[in-house]
């Protein structure tokens, strides 16, 4: 066992067992991957969970790299010219 692991158990087995119940949660949610939902699946969804969706995403997109576009222009579309 490394050193690591030998930490995390010392530190684990200091923490009362509602604490304990929370890291293992964690630990859980490290290899789930996030659902996906419809805008209707969102909207059924209550206020306070909708909301802490929506910012975990935000929170996810602020590390990606986005391509930006003009989607209107002033200029001529025909091929013409």
């Amino acid at each position: 066992m490394g050193a690591i692991e030998q930490e995390i158990i010392q530190r684990v087995r200091q923490l009362d067992s509602d604490d304990q119940k929370r890291v293992l949660e964690f630990i859980e949610g490290l290899h789930q991957q996030p659902k996906f939902y419809s805008p209707r699946e969102l909207m059924r969804l209550p206020t306070e969970e909708r909301n802490r969706l929506v910012a975990e995403a935000f929170d996810r997109a602020a590390t990606m790299d986005f391509e930006t576009f003009e989607a209107y222009s002033e200029e001529p579309l025909d091929d013409e010219s």
